[in-house]
């Protein structure tokens, strides 16, 4: 009878004894797929990184803000103001995270001003956002020196100091769907913020020489060359008061009459005075 050796050496080939070996591989293998599972819900839900020029998101603008800003006058000292006050609300409170803003300088040559001054989205600032998930000072920091900041400074720019010999009014608010909302195609909200006298001087046709009814005006020559389309759009007018007796409730109501036409509504009227 063969005598078994306590020293024999264990046989690599057999298999797991009991069932904690197998609870062990089962329990690891459960662990891997969960992890690569998570792992691969986060790549798939893991925000796109926006676009470093223009700070928009990766799926693209939520809506869209343009800004036309009549400079063919100079601005009282009380308009100006009242101008910087709005501007300084731009970023904060009027163009959401996520929203382009467009901003245009309506001046004396349309052509020359055919392309916006500044457009860019608003990235956003930390507020709400988590010191897990996000770099807050970082944040904070790209809303201010890109967005926050140049918007201030375009007071400067936009500021004119001598008066300009035509204002073509028409032809910007033209400019600003072409090269604005129409450029862009974004499909959320759209609002179209003008300051102006709304009072158009150009060689074809010159509001200081009285104001037409729309439907009159719409069937001339001019009128047909002025049409443009705004559809969907929400206009905001911030009114500069230089001309009382032209800037009457007449002349506003063929503004509202032409925002009409374009497809687009005259939410709000807001005069500065002075």
């Amino acid at each position: 009878m063969a005598i078994k050796s306590r020293y024999a050496k264990p046989n690599k080939y057999a298999k797991p004894n009991g069932n904690g070996e197998w609870l062990k591989i089962t329990f690891l293998a459960v662990f891997i797929v969960s992890v690569l599972g998570g792992v691969g819900y986060y790549l798939y839900t893991k925000p796109k990184s926006a676009d470093k020029a223009s700070l928009c998101p990766a799926e693209g603008p939520l809506g869209h803000v343009v800004v036309l800003v009549d400079n063919t006058d100079p601005y009282s000292f009380i308009q100006r103001q009242a101008f910087v006050q709005v501007l300084g609300s731009l970023p904060d409170q009027v163009v959401p995270e996520g929203y382009l803003l467009s901003v245009f300088a309506l001046g004396e040559d349309y052509q020359k001003n055919a392309e916006p001054i500044f457009e860019k989205c608003n990235p956003g600032t930390s507020d709400g956002k988590s010191e897990l998930t996000a770099n807050l000072k970082r944040i904070d920091k790209r809303f201010n020196e890109s967005f926050r900041e140049p918007i201030l400074k375009l007071e400067d720019v936009l500021m004119a100091e001598e008066p300009a010999k035509y204002s073509p009014v028409f032809e910007m608010i033209q400019l600003a769907s072409i090269k604005g909302f129409r450029a862009h195609n974004v499909k959320g909200p759209k609002k179209l913020i003008i300051f102006s006298d709304m009072l158009p001087n150009t060689q074809d046709f010159s509001m200081f020489k009285g104001v037409p009814e729309f439907k009159s005006f719409s069937e001339t020559a001019y009128g047909e060359h002025s049409k443009t389309d705004l559809s969907g759009i929400k206009v905001e007018l911030h009114y500069l008061m230089k001309y009382p007796k032209l800037q009457t409730m007449k002349q506003l109501k063929f503004w509202e009459d032409y925002f009409d036409n374009t497809g687009a509504r005259l939410t709000r009227v807001q005069t500065m005075e002075g």
